[in-house]
């Protein structure tokens, strides 16, 4: 006690530690802030890892290694910021601090974790209202440093994500009506899942914008660049999926074999599919218009991505249908389900 004030004071030793860790502890809030869809990825991967341990009725601990997917994505991105970024200040704790996290974290959860079961229509309110705050997160993060990057997630990848969604559910591959909370006539899918699709694009491309800015030799390469956008995004996916499919947030076409934890792998194929090829166009406008990652985009350029989105498309469904032939031969479940689709078309025509 201090016999002037009386109150309790702090030992020197105290104060002066406190003053030699905080420029470490400010460095590491910076880093956060200043890669947000990042640590996102780090996020969902422990939410998720501890819905699969408590939240699902059984619990599912075999999901539990999906986590290695977004989570991988992670550490490579903390890593490579880590080795090759100039403003970071202390690079062996930049280094260490992450990959210790995403480590101790997921472990500490599977080691001790208490049952929380929550109801089916509970589960997916959260997963379908969650996208939003995601979505929020990302909005007020481009917001802070580069307002036209939101036209670009939230205008031109809304409408791309909005025709995949919708496409999916109108040509059968599943449906999402257990998702009723924010559908919106006319669309068939839930406003939440089309949002989704900026929400993931978003995270996956600021990665690879920044990947972009540390190894210039990705620069070089529109198509490398957007494989991993689309890479990146599956990650995040491989863990989403599995979870998502057993509470019936979508529910696959019963021709669709399951293939991952319940999940067809035409749904994984059909990720690459469409994620690469609008990445690639992307990185391709890009380079077009001069804009530079993470740079202002003009409305004209906006206006531009959006006229290449019918490419996208294009290239997307050639991908996929040459990939599925591969994979099932032209008479497998996706084939059926195409030509089945093409027949009720004909037939209302």
């Amino acid at each position: 006690m201090s016999a002037r004030t009386g109150e309790t004071e702090l030992p020197r030793e105290a104060i002066g530690l406190r003053e030699a860790t905080w420029p470490y502890v400010r460095a590491g809030l910076r880093a956060m802030g200043d890669d947000l869809p990042a640590w996102l990825f780090f996020w969902n991967a422990c939410l998720l890892l501890n819905t699969s341990l408590t939240n699902l009725v059984p619990a599912r601990p075999d999901f539990a290694p999906t986590i290695v997917f977004p989570m991988g994505v992670f550490v490579l991105f903390t890593t490579v910021r880590a080795l090759k970024a100039p403003s970071v200040r202390f690079p062996k704790l930049a280094l260490v601090v992450p990959v210790a996290m995403a480590l101790g974290l997921p472990l500490l959860n599977l080691s001790w974790h208490a049952p929380s079961p929550l109801e089916l229509s509970t589960l997916r309110a959260v997963y379908e209202l969650s996208n939003f705050l995601w979505a929020g997160l990302l909005v007020r993060f481009f917001w802070k440093r580069q307002r036209s990057v939101l036209a670009y997630f939230f205008g031109v990848a809304l409408v791309y994500g909005a025709v995949l969604e919708n496409g999916g559910i109108v040509l059968g591959f599943f449906d999402e009506q257990n998702l009723s909370l924010t559908m919106v006539e006319p669309f068939v899918a839930p406003v939440a899942t089309m949002i989704g699709w900026c929400v993931v694009l978003g995270m996956a491309t600021y990665l690879v914008w920044r990947l972009r800015e540390w190894v210039p030799a990705l620069r070089r390469s529109a198509l490398v660049s957007g494989a991993l956008v689309g890479g990146f995004a599956t990650m995040l996916d491989l863990q989403i999926d599995p979870i998502a499919t057993m509470t019936g947030c979508w529910v696959w076409d019963s021709s669709l074999p399951p293939w991952f934890h319940g999940v067809p792998q035409v749904n994984f194929v059909a990720w690459l599919c469409a994620l690469v090829p609008f990445a690639w166009v992307m990185f391709r406008v890009q380079a077009r218009e001069g804009v530079v990652d993470l740079g202002p985009w003009s409305r004209r350029q906006l206006l531009v991505a959006l006229a290449f989105v019918p490419y996208a498309l294009v290239i997307a469904l050639a991908c996929f249908m040459t990939s599925t032939a591969l994979l099932e031969g032209t008479d497998g479940p996706s084939w059926r389900l195409l030509a089945t689709f093409a027949g009720r078309w004909g037939a209302s025509r």
